[in-house]
C-alpha cells in the first residue's frame, strides 16, 4: 500500500511538472474561480473535490484541527490558505514519507495554523502592495496584515502587464510570513471559494511546505 501511494505522488508530482510547463511566465495556474460559492461547510467541500483535498483531509484530522474547518471549533469563520493534494505529494516524496501520518504531528498543526486566518478575507479586499528583501532587509509596502492562528501575515495584490502596457493585466494575490527575509512569497492559485464557515484560498502547486514552517 506504502509504495502504491508513493508511485501515485510520482505520478502526481510529474503530472505537476508538465502543466507548470504550460503556465504564463509568471508561474501562475490561473485556476480563478474555482465553483466560487458552496452551500455546506468548508469541511463538506474538500469532500466535492478529492483531487485536489483528499491529503488535505488527512492532514487536518492527523493534527486534530476538523473543528477549525467543520464549523464546530472556536473560529466560526475562516480564510484557509489552502495546500492541495500536488503539494503535500511532493513534501512526502521530499522528506522519503510513504504517507501523510508519517509528518510530525507538531509540523502538520504550525502549517495549518500558520495558514488559517479566524475570519473570512476576499482578494477584493487585499490591497495592492510589494514585499522586498536585499541581504537581510525586508521591505513591505502596502498590501494587509492580518493575525493568523499562528503569526502574522502579509497579503499583497500585484497586477501583472498586459501587452506591454503596466498595471493593466490580471490582479495576483500573495501571501508571505510578516517580517521574515528567508521566507519566501507564496501565490494564491484560485481565488474566493466561499463555504458557509469560511474563503478558501487556494495556494499554487507548487508551494513550499519548508517555507511555512521557518521559526514557527
Amino acid at each position: 500500500m506504502a509504495s502504491t501511494i508513493k508511485n501515485i505522488c510520482k505520478g502526481v508530482i510529474i503530472m505537476v511538472a508538465v502543466v507548470f510547463c504550460s503556465c504564463t511566465k509568471y508561474e501562475y495556474i490561473d485556476g480563478g474561480l474555482a465553483n466560487g460559492v458552496h452551500d455546506c461547510s468548508m469541511w463538506d467541500y474538500f469532500h466535492t473535490n478529492g483531487y485536489d483535498w483528499d491529503s488535505t483531509k488527512v492532514m487536518i484530522e492527523h493534527a486534530g484541527m476538523k473543528s477549525f474547518f467543520d464549523g464546530t471549533g472556536e473560529y466560526k469563520q475562516i480564510t484557509f490558505f489552502g495546500i492541495t493534494n500536488h503539494v503535500i505529494c511532493r513534501y512526502l516524496l521530499e522528506k522519503g514519507y510513504t504517507r501523510v501520518s508519517d509528518i510530525d504531528v507538531a509540523d502538520c498543526k504550525k502549517l495549518l495554523e500558520a495558514l488559517i486566518v479566524p475570519k473570512r478575507l476576499m482578494t477584493e479586499e487585499i490591497p495592492e502592495g510589494r514585499r522586498l528583501v536585499i541581504k537581510d532587509n525586508i521591505t513591505e509596502e502596502g498590501g494587509a496584515v492580518y493575525e493568523s492562528v499562528r503569526g502574522e501575515l502579509f497579503l499583497w495584490k500585484l497586477q501583472d502587464p498586459y501587452q506591454g502596457m503596466e498595471h493593466a493585466g490580471a490582479f495576483h494575490l500573495y501571501i508571505a510570513i510578516r517580517n521574515n527575509e528567508k521566507a519566501k512569497p507564496e501565490v494564491v492559485a484560485s481565488s474566493n471559494i466561499q463555504t458557509n464557515n469560511g474563503v478558501v484560498q487556494s495556494l499554487n502547486y507548487d508551494f513550499n511546505v519548508s517555507n511555512f514552517l521557518i521559526n514557527r
